[in-house]
């Protein structure tokens, strides 16, 4: 689970209307679930039962920069509940020296 840790900003706390997107990173609450798989393989399956079932991508499976070898997919549950499958290489951002990365590999965080 993920929570965005930001300054209480009015416009980010304020409830927002049923016509607008159901979700914005910066609007205090639940960022998403995420669950770490044991291997590559297994976000790749967990995509294609996804699109099996007509289930909402954000993003296909790719490679990113939150940590070495990070490879995540990420979708939403029928209630805009964003969700993350992802694999990250031995011990990750736990490996010392390591660090945590700058987002996607595009450039963007989490948007």
């Amino acid at each position: 689970m993920a929570l965005p840790i930001r300054s209480s900003q009015p416009e980010i706390l304020r409830p927002h209307a049923p016509s607008t997107a159901n979700y914005c990173r910066l609007w205090a609450g639940l960022h998403h679930h995420c669950f770490r798989a044991r291997e590559r393989a297994d976000v790749d399956e967990a995509y294609d039962f996804l699109v099996k079932i007509g289930a909402h991508i954000v993003h296909a499976p790719r490679e990113d920069n939150f940590a070495p070898g990070y490879y995540s997919v990420l979708f939403e549950d029928p209630d805009g509940t964003r969700l993350e499958i992802n694999y990250v290489p031995g011990k990750g951002l736990l490996t010392p020296g390591t660090q945590i990365g700058g987002g996607y590999a595009d450039g963007t965080q989490n948007d």
